[in-house]
């Protein structure tokens, strides 16, 4: 079974805090357990969202709402894929991710797939001509969920197919480095750490339009390719449909000073992963 962990953003992240060398050190330690013990499948960590954009999407036209968003504490700051064998493993290791200065953590923890079985692509694709890669940053494109998301009301196979064609041909060419759905919070949990006390809450969450219901992750020149991007893309709902834009950070240089660390960086490298996780 695949998870998104979507680790949530606090003041220090939005901030643009650096880590200390202590949260640097924990958080190679975990992903480098996730990599040895053969799980982990994507990690990504998100800049702050004042280079952020929201768009309101309809008949093919944007309204944008530039960063950074009040809402600190419903922001990302970052996720893991994993595959594990239950949604009680996926729990163990979102409540291992290391809390940070701040001595707090939430990680919700999400099911990822599509209910009518759209195709997720992989950050390993490989473009069409070899070697060649789009030149750019890297952008996630986080799908707002919606009562029809949340619900999982049936989408029609042609929507599907149609997203699926055009994420294949993206991948192809070397623009789309990901993608996948995520299906209902009820299927899900919420992780929190404070006060050294850890909680589990147990999903549907409330809150509908402030959960991600699937994502993309582009490579793009500008931040405004990457609103074009994800304005002509053919979502599986609406119109309308809101979208976050999060530029990625990039892989740093070496924080790989153990075996298990250095294992990781190749694998994020071979892979296209971004750098270590949020704080």
């Amino acid at each position: 079974m695949r998870f998104m962990l979507l680790r949530r953003s606090d003041p220090a992240h939005e901030a643009g805090q650096p880590w200390s060398a202590g949260e640097r050190a924990a958080l190679a330690a975990y992903t480098g357990q996730m990599a040895e013990a053969g799980i982990l499948r994507d990690c990504q960590h998100f800049l702050p969202s004042a280079g952020g954009v929201r768009l309101a999407i309809a008949d093919g036209r944007a309204t944008q709402a530039a960063g950074p968003f009040p809402d600190s504490q419903e922001l990302i700051a970052g996720f893991a894929v994993i595959d594990v064998a239950s949604r009680d493993e996926a729990l163990a290791w979102a409540a291992r991710w290391p809390a940070g200065a701040a001595g707090a953590a939430e990680v919700e923890v999400r099911l990822s797939g599509c209910p009518g079985g759209c195709a997720n692509v992989h950050a390993d694709s490989e473009p069409d001509v070899p070697g060649h890669a789009v030149p750019g940053q890297r952008f996630a494109i986080l799908l707002r969920s919606s009562k029809e998301l949340e619900n999982e009301t049936p989408v029609a196979r042609a929507r599907l197919d149609a997203l699926d064609q055009h994420n294949a041909a993206e991948a192809r060419a070397g623009v789309l480095l990901g993608a996948d759905g995520l299906r209902s919070s009820a299927f899900g949990a919420r992780v929190r750490l404070a006060s050294g006390k850890l909680t589990v809450v147990d999903g549907p969450f409330t809150e509908i339009k402030e959960m991600i219901a699937g994502y993309w992750l582009i490579r793009a020149p500008t931040l405004q390719d990457a609103i074009a991007w994800a304005t002509r893309n053919p979502y599986p709902v609406g119109p309308p449909v809101e979208v976050e834009i999060r530029q990625l950070a990039e892989i740093g240089a070496a924080d790989a000073v153990t075996p298990a660390g250095q294992r990781l960086s190749a694998h994020q490298s071979d892979a296209g992963v971004g750098a270590p996780p949020p704080r």
